[in-house]
């Protein structure tokens, strides 16, 4: 007969994602399938997986699967220094990668000190991109849709950047205000069992 393979598996997952949260374990399912069939995700297959769970607000499992993407060197966040601050760039990332890459780099980035270490931060600038080579029908989605995730699931506020909006501003007057507000724990909680 005929084998699955990283076409037909990606193409069955992808329905899955866009049938809803209902059919998001029938994609985890499939996925798992593939894998143990031995044919090995492509940037297709892990978009369409992590956007079936974090549009399912499963975002544990969409974190893990994003991690799984970047140590497989499917994705990555492109990450440079421009006048001080450190860029984060999501160019070419799809919605769930991209907000699911950004909250690692953000747990990551904010470790909570101690006495002995008290914690300092510094503005982050994400870049998302104007969406002028933007392909999907709807339009340009990272310039909106990332900064929302980060206001209205992290608690986390951002700042618009005058003249440029294919970027924004994490400030550290920002950073500093979530985690002394607790809500840096709250979506740190999110992610507790991803580690």
């Amino acid at each position: 007969g005929i084998q699955p393979n990283v076409i037909s598996y990606s193409s069955a997952i992808s329905a899955c994602e866009k049938g809803g949260a209902k059919y998001t374990d029938t994609a985890l399912s499939l996925f798992a399938e593939m894998k143990e069939a031995r044919v090995n995700p492509d940037d297709v297959t892990y978009t369409a997986i992590t956007q079936a769970c974090f549009h399912s607000k499963r975002y544990c499992e969409a974190l893990k699967l994003a991690r799984e993407a970047v140590d497989g060197d499917i994705w990555l966040i492109k990450l440079f220094m421009e006048n001080g601050s450190p860029n984060w760039d999501l160019h070419g990332l799809r919605e769930a990668t991209a907000c699911m890459l950004l909250a690692d780099a953000l747990l990551s980035f904010v470790r909570t000190g101690n006495e002995d270490t008290p914690l300092s931060f510094q503005d982050v600038v994400v870049v998302t991109g104007k969406g002028l080579n933007t392909v999907d029908p709807s339009g340009p989605v990272l310039r909106e849709k990332v900064p929302a995730f980060l206001n209205e699931i992290a608690g986390l506020e951002t700042t618009a950047i005058d003249g440029n909006e294919g970027r924004f501003l994490i400030t550290a007057a920002s950073l500093g205000k979530w985690v002394a507000s607790g809500a840096f724990e709250e979506f740190k909680g999110l992610f507790h069992d991803c580690r």
